[in-house]
């Protein structure tokens, strides 16, 4: 139940709703602390990222799901639910921010869109997202996971098992 991989449809929508997060700062450095990466590999980022949105929706049951392109935290990444954290490198764990809410649910997914994937006919899916574990924001702050004075980053077997979580399929 915890994996799913994108449509040729939904990995479109994924791709979409990445450019849209990225291009408001489209040649623009001085917007972005991380511009050095440039703008092709953070509206990759950001394409990997809303897949993995989508992905975890569609594990909820939520068909209709389509990921908003707000970046400033405005407004959760799955309604009535929580966030979802992507990380391209899953050894490290899930990051949490002082930016972050600490009464929201977080849900870590990797795997998905970042993995390059030979798509087949007639189904074209691809490399599958999975969510691994979830915490909520309040559990995130642990000193011996902090990195600096604004991150932490939670171990994986620190974070529960994605069996104990407890939503509503009604919330899409």
């Amino acid at each position: 139940m915890w994996e799913y991989s994108l449509t040729a449809h939904e990995e479109a929508i994924a791709v979409q709703v990445g450019y849209h997060r990225q291009a408001e700062f489209f040649a623009k450095p001085e917007k972005n602390v991380n511009y050095s990466e440039g703008d092709l590999w953070e509206t990759w980022q950001h394409a990997v990222c809303a897949g993995s949105e989508l992905a975890f929706a569609r594990m909820l049951g939520w068909d209709t799901f389509i990921p908003h392109w707000n970046k400033f935290k405005e407004l959760q990444d799955l309604p009535k639910f929580g966030e979802i954290r992507y990380t391209f490198n899953h050894s490290r764990g899930m990051r949490f921010s002082t930016r972050d809410d600490v009464t929201e649910r977080y849900v870590l997914v990797v795997e998905g869109l970042a993995k390059r994937t030979r798509r087949i006919a007639p189904n074209y899916i691809s490399h599958p997202y999975k969510a691994v574990g979830w915490a909520w924001g309040y559990e995130c702050m642990n000193d011996d996971w902090r990195y600096n004075e604004t991150t932490w980053y939670v171990p994986l077997d620190n974070l529960r098992p994605m069996e104990s979580l407890v939503y509503a399929k009604s919330a899409s």
